[in-house]
């Protein structure tokens, strides 16, 4: 039984959502062969205060920016 996780922030929306699961679902089971209601995916969405990368809160308005510093300034 595939068990697909994806975690993202909350942006998707509903039918977003359902196109990324029935995408997945439909790769897995070409590639496996594993029945179509035997692969679950669970889609983690992380609010962007509970999220950083590179020192910097997501929701910090310059996240774009000072996420991607090479060197810690």
């Amino acid at each position: 039984m595939p068990f697909i996780s994806v975690t993202t922030w909350p942006t998707l929306g509903d039918e977003k959502s359902q196109a990324l699961i029935e995408a997945l679902t439909h790769t897995v089971r070409e590639v496996t062969g594993a029945p179509m209601d035997k692969i679950i995916v669970v889609i983690n969405e992380i609010p962007r205060n509970r999220w950083g990368e590179g020192g910097v809160l997501g929701s910090n308005p310059g996240f774009p920016e000072l996420s991607r510093r090479r060197d810690p300034a």
